[in-house]
């Protein structure tokens, strides 16, 4: 991992000099799936957000043992959607694909903005990129200096489900050991898993295969991957269903161990979020965070940002055996909030003692009757670098699909009591579909669904991509589909 305040200076110096060590190459490794078809999309943001026309994309479709099957270069100059349908369009054989941009001008960012799209019988997994091959020796250094276990892993609660994870190998073949580590306040075990894993592939293992004895329990799963000589990656981690229906995010670095990732001061961090009819909402926190006592809290929001109602302190030490699990709406309940007025909430997070962790990861979770989308969320804090002199660009992705419901939320976590209007723009693959202006009071959210958006989805499956900008760094978004019929969920941040 990469520290934080590493990150910040980095940041920095793109700022005093956009110039200053330039990124000319962007990649990441795409997995196939059994019983689902994958894709990548992205919108031209190389364009849209940096006016660089000289981008191309190469696609490299990978044998099981890590041999090229085929490689093939697409130019990306249009202002619009590129989707790829990378078993039926590009090579229905491969084991995974390695998808790699390159510009002769700077490209800024050495990770793509690509969402990618496992399609299972009845559901979506969509997560964005999560794993590179480095490009020098140098990024090498920032990237890999420090080694840290994963977690942030959610454990299928459903006896019907299974929990999966996947390792990937970068530019060697990985013969080595994984370590799984669970711990909860009754027990703490451990286990190692032998890996052979070619070249550019990966290898997806279910938890009641290789650590049965945790497998549908509570408590706090993590995974350390060996090093990996100029490559990078989080795990896939999700939840199956017998149907092969899947739901899946990455995982988050375990920072317990890391000394120094402190701000300066104590001053809370925080997170606001939509409440969505029809979908139970929860927030799960594992104790990563650097070593820390904080208090949780929940503050129920209305339309107008107004606090209807505070929860008590939920406490988290980190490290620690023990994470929190909070339903929200069982919280307005308890709470006695009128469920329609509760649009929103805003999760808080102060240190006991000492300055306030600079990561504080927590698991976003919408569901239905279905599979869980658990979405991977860091918290928001007015110390991180930011600007309000210049507007900040935020897209993502949309399903828009006739067996499912999309919803795009927004949430306004700013400094100031202003209302935030964007006017939000929609993408396809032919360009610039329409664009609706929405209003988001500060310290809270609200959403739409796409299908009032833009009309009932008719024929196959589309990716739309969503894209504003506005001068409040703290306003994101995010997408939340729900398959129709099954119930299944997925998700994801905006960029």
């Amino acid at each position: 991992m990469k520290s934080l305040r590493d990150v910040e200076k980095t940041r920095l110096d793109s700022y005093e000099d956009a110039q200053k060590n330039s990124t000319h190459r962007a990649s990441l490794l795409v997995p196939t799936i059994p019983n689902t078809e994958v894709s990548i999309s992205f919108l031209n943001h190389f364009l849209i957000k940096r006016n660089n026309p000289n981008v191309g994309l190469r696609l490299t479709a990978v044998d099981e043992l890590g041999a090229r099957i085929s490689t093939r270069l697409f130019p990306i100059n249009e202002p619009r959607v590129y989707t790829f349908h990378l078993q039926r369009d590009f090579c229905a054989q491969a084991t995974s694909y390695l998808v790699e941009f390159f510009s002769s001008s700077n490209m800024v960012i050495p990770f793509p903005a690509v969402m990618v799209n496992n399609r299972g019988p009845q559901s979506y997994s969509t997560v964005h990129s999560f794993n590179r091959v480095l490009n020098d020796i140098f990024e090498d250094d920032e990237i890999n200096t420090i080694q840290v276990e994963e977690g942030a892993i959610d454990i299928a609660q459903d006896p019907l489900t299974s929990t999966f994870f996947t390792v990937y190998a970068g530019q060697h073949r990985l013969q080595d050991e994984i370590g799984l580590q669970f711990k909860s306040n009754s027990v703490s075990v451990s286990t190692t898993l032998a890996v052979d894993i070619p070249r550019l592939t990966h290898q997806i293992f279910t938890l009641g295969s290789v650590f049965p004895e945790i497998e549908h329990q509570q408590g706090v799963l993590l995974i350390r991957q060996p090093r990996q000589d100029m490559f990078y990656g989080r795990l896939l981690v999700g939840q199956t269903s017998p149907s092969g229906d899947l739901s899946a995010n990455h995982s988050y670095y375990d920072g317990s161990q890391v000394p120094g990732e402190y701000w300066d001061d104590a001053h809370p961090a925080h997170r606001t979020y939509p409440v969505i009819d029809g979908l139970t909402t929860s927030v799960r926190i594992y104790p990563i965070q650097s070593p820390s006592t904080l208090a949780f809290s929940v503050l129920i929001k209305d339309a107008h940002g107004t606090t209807l109602a505070t929860s008590k302190e939920f406490e988290l030490v980190s490290p620690g055996n023990d994470s929190l699990d909070i339903d929200i709406n069982q919280l307005i309940a308890s709470l006695e909030v009128t469920p329609h007025e509760a649009r929103a909430f805003t999760l808080i997070a102060k240190p006991k003692t000492g300055n306030t962790p600079m990561r504080i990861n927590h698991q976003i979770v919408f569901s239905a009757s279905g599979l869980e989308s658990s979405i991977n969320v860091s918290m928001q804090n007015f110390n991180v670098l930011h600007s309000s002199a210049r507007p900040r660009t935020t897209w993502g992705q949309l399903i828009h699909s006739s067996e499912f419901d999309t919803w795009l939320s927004f949430a306004n976590d700013g400094e100031t009591a202003d209302c935030s209007v964007v006017e939000v723009k929609f993408f396809s693959e032919i360009g610039l579909l329409k664009t609706i202006p929405v209003s988001i009071n500060q310290g809270t959210g609200t959403h739409l669904l796409l299908s009032d958006a833009l009309g009932a989805a008719t024929g196959d499956d589309e990716f739309i991509w969503f894209e504003f900008e506005s001068s409040n760094y703290f306003l994101t978004a995010w997408s939340v589909s729900k398959h129709r019929t099954s119930g299944h969920c997925t998700g994801e941040h905006s960029f």
